[in-house]
């Protein structure tokens, strides 16, 4: 069975599919004496995944050249390239290698060196393996995303990944027409917007009906890349009995710097979320074995994740969080027993989180991980306490005073308790939480602002005595204004430390890839008036957290029932 084929496509960084030659569509064009080499993100094959969770023993490479050349497998382990079998070859070739011989920790790759005039008309990793009989069914959430669904949906159709039987489009705007044909595959389920978490459940029970072993998880504004899926269902196809409930997760490449990835797997503390191999250029070997290592792997995020259905009988549906700590969440409860497997070339696009920034969004932020921490029994009345003052303190700092309210607001709903989740429409609160967000204001119309301004950013140095500094003087609120420094603060929003605003009076909060962002000013009144809201909320927490944490540890288990989300969903 094939287990993944070389990828060869026009793109901007070609050393992400290969090294050496001239591209031609989909082939590769070689001179004589010239190097073709596959040690890339693309089209290198990590085989130390397979030998640890598969059942496959051997692997074969196939490939297909027009011309003389001396072809070889070849292993890289970050410090030398070693051969591992080779032969010369005019047509159609074979090279096996058993996994057990080659290296601990290694990737493996063809390396192809023209005796003449060689074209490389195709290639594909193969093994003599009995695949187990998986159905793999895609549901992806979608809200008004028409452009990005619909090309992704053609290219779906177009490769017609094996195993993908069952493509299921949650549409939470309710802005497609359930009859259109996106794709022999595809069926579209109108969805209450219930948020991310409702779309993507209502994609786990449709994949369920439909008889799925497995379901991937999928953002409709994802760039998807179809081989992608094809190799995440031929690896679950030939998984061992012991990890037959693995889950795989695809890591991002931002669209706007696709060389550098931005996550692959994260993990979480209670407080917070930290991206796995973040910032590594794939174009690089040493990032290759980089990627090897999985490690403790919490959660894989939603934009493209697959898990076996069985999840759902183990452990039960999403909470309905909306949206934000969802992917968490259920990574956090199903993912402890079965690991979750990464692997370089498994990977989608996607736009930069850092444009996407509105303050609304804090509400959830800080309501979700409130409602996890209880249900999970990782905090306490103490440690609530320390998380509003932590996270008052950091928008009070930075000046953005009119995040307070949406702060204290999601404070006040966690404390109505589970019944609060269970009996809100969760449309009419979001709309009523955005209402609270100040608007973003467009970046040109301030007099002073030009596009160099993103790129002179630098984070100014802190230290433990600065802090100390800050902490005293209340992030310097009760310093006179007179003190503070002319000269306006510009930094990124999700990006700036309060020891950036510090001593500065007007600071500009932008957004990274966006035209948008903030003005704020620093005004002790409103940090006094908004800081004393936060002591009545910290007295609230105190005679009420108690019982607001019992009721969602109560109330978990329906709420991550079929029969709630039926009845919340209005589906039979």
């Amino acid at each position: 069975m094939q287990l993944q084929q070389i990828v060869v496509k026009e793109s901007e960084y070609p050393s992400l599919y290969f090294r050496g030659g001239k591209q031609q569509g989909g082939q590769i064009i070689l001179d004589e004496g010239e190097r073709l080499s596959f040690d890339t993100y693309f089209n290198s094959f990590t085989y130390t995944k397979y030998r640890d969770y598969t059942r496959v023993d051997t692997v074969d490479f196939r490939a297909d050249i027009s011309g003389k050349a001396e072809v070889m497998l070849c292993c890289f382990d970050g410090e030398r390239e070693e051969i591992v079998v080779s032969t010369h070859a005019e047509g159609a070739f074979v090279l096996s290698v058993r996994l057990a011989e080659l290296p601990k920790r290694a990737f493996l790759y063809p390396v192809i060196i023209a005796e003449s005039t060689v074209t490389f008309v195709g290639g594909e990793y193969t093994a003599e393996v009995e695949a187990s009989p998986v159905s793999f069914a895609i549901a992806i959430c979608t809200y008004k995303r028409e452009e990005y669904l619909k090309k992704n949906l053609a290219l779906l159709e177009a490769a017609a990944p094996h195993r993908i039987d069952n493509i299921i489009v949650v549409d939470n705007g309710n802005t497609l027409d359930p009859k259109e044909e996106l794709g022999s595959k595809v069926r579209i389920f109108k969805n209450p917007n219930y948020g991310g978490s409702a779309g993507f459940t209502r994609g786990i029970i449709e994949a369920r009906r439909a008889g799925a072993s497995h379901v991937i998880l999928m953002d409709d504004d994802i760039e998807i890349f179809p081989e992608t899926l094809a190799r995440m269902s031929a690896f679950a196809a030939v998984l061992t009995e012991e990890y037959k409930n693995a889950h795989l997760s695809a890591a991002m490449l931002p669209t706007s710097a696709i060389c550098y990835q931005y996550e692959k797997g994260a993990l979480w503390n209670g407080a917070h979320i930290q991206s796995l191999n973040s910032g590594l250029d794939v174009r690089e070997r040493e990032a290759l074995i980089a990627n090897l290592d999985d490690g403790p792997i919490a959660y894989g995020a939603w934009w493209c994740f697959a898990m076996p259905i069985s999840d759902v009988d183990a452990f039960g549906l999403p909470l309905p969080l909306f949206i934000k700590f969802d992917d968490v969440e259920y990574g956090t409860r199903c993912c402890k027993n079965a690991p979750i497997i990464t692997m370089s070339g498994m990977a989608v696009a996607h736009a930069d989180f850092d444009g996407k920034y509105n303050m609304h969004l804090e509400y959830y932020t800080v309501r979700n991980q409130l409602i996890m921490l209880a249900v999970h029994k990782m905090q306490g009345t103490l440690g609530c306490i320390f998380r509003l003052m932590k996270v008052s303190a950091k928008h009070l700092f930075l000046y953005r005073y009119e995040a307070m309210p949406i702060i204290l607001r999601a404070f006040h709903d966690f404390l109505r308790g589970a019944e609060f989740i269970i009996n809100e429409n969760a449309e009419e609160l979001n709309r009523s939480v955005m209402a609270m967000s100040p608007p973003a204001i467009s970046l040109g119309l301030l007099p002073e602002w030009n596009g160099s301004i993103k790129e002179s950013y630098v984070h100014k140095k802190d230290s433990a005595a600065r802090m100390l500094v800050r902490i005293i003087t209340l992030g310097g609120h009760i310093i006179p204004r007179a003190l503070m420094k002319k000269e306006t603060v510009y930094a990124p929003l999700p990006g700036v430390k309060d020891v950036d605003c510090f001593m500065h009076g007007h600071t500009v909060q932008y957004q990274v890839l966006g035209d948008g962002g903030y003005v704020f000013d620093k005004h002790s009144g409103k940090f006094f008036r908004e800081f004393g809201r936060c002591i009545g909320m910290m007295f609230k927490i105190i005679f009420r957290y108690r019982k607001a944490a019992e009721s969602y540890r109560e109330y978990s288990k329906y709420l991550m029932s079929e029969e709630f989300w039926k009845r919340y969903l209005g589906i039979d």
